[in-house]
């Protein structure tokens, strides 16, 4: 399962992910105002540490594991809708059980039984991995920008 993070550390990946780089102080006056200067401090030393930003002098920057993990984390809107559409027998049932918990970690909703769908961009991994397992089971990933009526799926992503 993967690790949850503070609202502050996913505000200042968001932040940092709209600049080239920028100083501490800036961030923190732009991102975080009403944090103090030793707590913002302390989120800052821990995605150096994850290096998921990284420091040169007196600026700091995302890396592109900390833009991966923004687009987990909280992902955006790309105009697609991707639908996964599965059919795994009764004796896969432990790998029918893990898609769909990784599935829900993917911002994926089930939309009918074994038709899940996402309004979010997918990292390339992600599209290769359920590639991949296309090749073994009956799993279809399926992006498109053209669904008659959207007004129950958009309700399910408000």
């Amino acid at each position: 399962m993967s690790r949850s993070y503070h609202p502050y550390t996913i505000a200042i990946l968001k932040y940092l992910s709209r600049r080239a780089e920028d100083t501490m102080s800036q961030t923190r006056g732009s991102c975080c105002p009403s944090l103090s200067a030793k707590d913002f401090y302390n989120y800052v030393f821990r995605l150096l540490k994850q290096e998921l930003i990284e420091k040169t002098g007196s600026k700091i920057k995302i890396t592109e594991d900390g833009r991966s993990l923004l687009g987990r984390l909280a992902p955006e809107r790309d105009g697609v809708w991707k639908l996964v559409i599965f059919d795994i027998p009764e004796k896969y049932k432990y790998v029918r059980s893990v898609l769909r918990n990784k599935l829900k970690q993917l911002h994926f909703k089930k939309w009918q039984n074994s038709i899940w769908v996402t309004p979010f961009a997918l990292d390339k991994e992600i599209e290769q991995e359920l590639a991949d397992l296309g090749k073994k089971y009956f799993v279809r990933l399926i992006k498109t920008a053209d669904i008659n009526n959207t007004q129950d799926l958009e309700k399910m992503f408000p």
